[in-house]
């Protein structure tokens, strides 16, 4: 087949490979495997194109090394490192934790070790033990306290720790904190800083410079500098994913969008939102701040995977209030609370195992419920009730998706869980001082073969036929609920 195209995903826990006529803009086949970060991705990669081969008889022998692919249009998404493990280093415990946070929001780190004042050698030695990916550097207000800030950045340079550095502190001293950390080899990014005034937290320098080195690092896994060879730049999963949105949404010349819409996209590393929507003037009475929002809206979030976060999940929200939901959503599954949590911490670590029995899939879908309200979350706008003299105000922050009437779902929890109906009912959202903004009644769509990587793979070079495959591959798979309960039937 000479207008044969190959699309590949490396995910945090599966390779997927999608075959793919051109000429026809036909899928003619997929298949996936394990992803093989720990030894070298091609292992899982060949592991893919051999079943692809034994079902399809696409390449005429077994695929044994990459030259199966020359001659072949390749393109390839990645995000098989995951996501960012972030330390971070500042001057009051509660607020460094807090601006941590924040700056991590959306951008695919988590925190895994918070530190505070002057660091020691043993505070050092604990930081190298957690192996973070990056180092958040705040301290002291601008033009404030400054010897704590030096004082840690000269510790950060004489550590072992090989890993960037973003330096968000006092910017009266910011110069220095670079100088010293760059003088001596560490690659280090000085941006605004995240407290510049007292009680005032300013984290969106920060938190887009952890989303560039979270780009920069979900490409990089064991052996695929070989696989970028064959092909013009490996993109990171969410880039694709978000591209997809875009041509589903506005169309080509050849084929009509829909529009606005939200993608859910989630994955064992972390769990993705995008939305491609414009701009809503606000509500008489509303008062919008912040900057404006882009029409294609992307957030990333490093700690709410289903399989390498699980644990995370379960910490963050608590064993028993988790557990109370599963029972809750699940009341015809008598799962002990042991064997629950018992679960979720072998996911956690045995992260390409796949469920069992009926009740691992409820939990499995507990964990997707549970990732995909605090994304959503973090993703969309929400308003504030303030009082003032004139009365009542509300303060509007973010992009308001209320009105958003497609949502799509993409990722393996999506296809091969039988509770995608549990899955996707809403809890109530807000209460009485705030109000989240997201969609309200939305139809929503599955991407039942997980294409909406390779649509976005495809959307710059071959526009008309990454509509073509939306058209028809995701936009005739809308789910309908049955009622409480009862499985999701698709309607095509």
């Amino acid at each position: 087949m000479t207008s044969l195209s190959i699309l590949i995903d490396f995910g945090s826990t599966f390779t997927k490979v999608t075959a793919l006529d051109l000429s026809a803009a036909r899928v003619v086949g997929i298949a996936q495997a394990p992803t093989t970060v720990q030894t070298d991705v091609q292992e899982g990669l060949l592991r893919a194109l051999a079943l692809l081969e034994e079902q399809h008889a696409l390449f005429h022998r077994i695929p044994s090394d990459l030259e199966i692919l020359y001659g072949k249009v390749v393109f390839v998404s990645s995000s098989a490192a995951g996501g960012l493990r972030m330390a971070v280093v500042g001057l009051v415990p509660g607020l460094t934790v807090e601006a941590a946070n924040l700056a991590a929001l959306g951008a695919g780190a988590k925190v895994v070790g918070s530190f505070s004042f002057k660091l020691s050698e043993k505070r050092i030695a604990e930081m190298e033990a957690l192996r973070p990916d990056m180092i958040l550097l705040t301290g002291g207000t601008d033009g404030g306290d400054s010897q704590t800030l030096l004082h840690n950045a000269n510790m950060l340079a004489h550590s072992a720790l090989n890993v960037p550095v973003i330096a968000a502190g006092n910017k009266a001293v910011a110069d220095q904190v670079c100088q010293i950390l760059a003088q001596v080899g560490k690659e280090v990014k000085c941006v605004e800083n995240v407290m510049p005034r007292p009680n005032t937290i300013s984290v969106e320098a920060a938190r887009e410079e952890i989303r560039r080195l979270f780009m920069d690092k979900i490409i990089q896994a064991k052996g695929l500098e070989k696989i970028q060879a064959l092909v013009p730049m490996v993109l990171p999963t969410p880039m694709a994913v978000l591209r997809g949105a875009v041509v589903s949404s506005q169309g080509t010349g050849q084929f009509e969008g829909w529009g606005d819409l939200m993608v859910l996209d989630v994955g064992g590393a972390t769990t993705d939102v995008h939305s491609v929507c414009w701009e809503k003037c606000a509500d008489r009475g509303i008062i919008p701040k912040g900057l404006p929002e882009p029409l294609a809206k992307r957030t990333v979030e490093g700690d709410l995977g289903i399989r390498y976060n699980a644990c995370n999940i379960l910490s963050r929200v608590g064993p028993d209030k988790l557990y109370g939901d599963f029972s809750k959503v699940f009341p015809e599954l008598a799962v002990p609370l042991e064997d629950f949590t018992g679960y979720i911490k072998e996911v956690s670590s045995e992260t390409s195992r796949v469920p069992q029995k009926n009740w691992h899939y409820a939990v499995d879908a507990i964990l997707a419920r549970v990732a995909i309200e605090l994304a959503i979350e973090r993703h969309v706008g929400r308003l504030e009730r303030i009082y003032s003299k004139e009365g009542e105000i509300w303060l509007q922050y973010g992009k308001d998706l209320r009105e958003t009437p497609t949502v799509i779902c993409t990722g393996g929890i999506f296809i091969h869980n039988p509770f995608v109906d549990r899955i996707l009912s809403q809890n109530d959202s807000g209460d009485g001082r705030y109000r989240v903004l997201r969609p309200k009644n939305p139809r929503i769509f599955i991407d039942q073969s997980y294409l909406l990587y390779a649509i976005g793979l495809l959307a710059e070079n071959y526009p008309d036929v990454a509509a073509k495959l939306f058209k028809e591959q995701i936009a005739g798979v809308e789910v309908a609920k049955c009622g409480d309960g009862e499985r999701i039937e698709t309607v095509t």
